[in-house]
């Protein structure tokens, strides 16, 4: 880290995609090793078939001058951080002996008004999300295209995410979608808004994805992600950074996720900074949830920015 010497970025060129097994309910893991170098965001599903489906982005370290160079002939502005990139694109990757080998990256591409920075490169569109799979077995897969505004995409795979398409646009001004899809078919998309960053957003899809609901605020949060509780109720849990609380929150949805509780279950709110959050949550053989979420201690640094940062799990059992 180059944090005590003063240099603090977004992201940084050096980040590896690691993975770790727990065999126990999450109370002992194995030691991180890596197979991807230089992405970021990594998320991973187990698809029906038992193929696992892990879809990333990546940022290309370039130099100053080539980052000049690709913003003035394809517009965008130029990077704040300390490591100057430009963005590849993302890329799905299959693995069927549970992460031991991994297929070639797929690449979300053909996204209209976005070409590629680059004649090498793909469409520059992110992901902090889930894949989602139907009844149907087709897989829906969101990404965002930034800039001055965001906008979230949905890309749909009818061959088990050997291939994706574009498949339209779920909401403007939003980013960092998790999909759900919920007992009567529909399918809500929890959103990150752009230009007003507190609230959660919302909206609905009836037919598939081909078209969806306008945005509605949620609670303060983000980004999110949702599961089924035993009682059918749906668990929505969020990253909180707000300086009353930094750390990770959830609530109760009702099944359709129209009604969201008052009440809200403090997971985490101890965090030293905003850079926190991400969740995601796995049901236990049990019937328990774990979730694991990125974390920071506000104790554990004299400088805020420096706080180390973590991958933690909790446990949550439905009373």
């Amino acid at each position: 880290s180059w944090l005590t010497d003063g240099f603090a970025s977004h992201w940084h060129p050096a980040t590896e995609t690691c993975l770790t097994h727990s065999t126990d309910a999450g109370r002992h893991w194995t030691d991180p090793t890596t197979f991807l170098a230089g992405h970021q965001c990594p998320n991973l599903r187990r698809l029906s078939s038992g193929v696992w489906l892990h879809h990333t982005h990546r940022f290309e370290l370039v130099t100053d001058a080539i980052e000049k160079q690709i913003v003035d002939r394809t517009g965008g502005s130029l990077s704040k951080g300390w490591w100057p990139g430009i963005q590849r694109g993302t890329s799905v990757h299959l693995s069927k002996d549970q992460g031991a080998h991994w297929s070639e990256p797929v690449y979300l591409d053909h996204v209209p008004g976005i070409p590629a920075r680059h004649a090498l490169l793909h469409a520059p569109v992110a992901v902090r999300g889930n894949v989602l799979q139907l009844a149907d077995g087709r897989i829906l897969l969101s990404a965002y295209g930034g800039g001055e505004t965001n906008t979230s995409f949905l890309f749909s795979s009818d061959d088990e995410g050997q291939s994706f398409g574009f498949s339209g646009i779920i909401a403007e001004d939003h980013n960092e979608t998790f999909l759900h899809q919920t007992p009567s078919g529909r399918i809500v998309a929890f959103m990150r808004r752009w230009s007003d960053a507190l609230m959660l957003s919302k909206c609905h899809s009836d037919d598939g994805g081909l078209s969806w609901s306008e945005p509605i605020p949620v609670c303060p949060g983000y980004p999110a992600c949702a599961i089924d509780l035993p009682s059918g109720k749906v668990l929505l849990v969020y990253g909180y950074r707000f300086d009353d609380g930094y750390g990770t929150r959830a609530r109760c949805l009702d099944t359709e996720c129209d009604q969201v509780d008052e009440g809200e279950l403090l997971l985490r709110a101890d965090g030293g900074v905003a850079d926190l959050g991400y969740p995601d949550a796995a049901k236990l053989p049990d019937g328990r949830i774990g979730v694991v979420y990125y974390h920071n201690r506000a104790h554990q640094a004299e400088t805020p920015a420096h706080c180390p940062r973590y991958i933690e799990l909790c446990i949550v059992e439905e009373a």
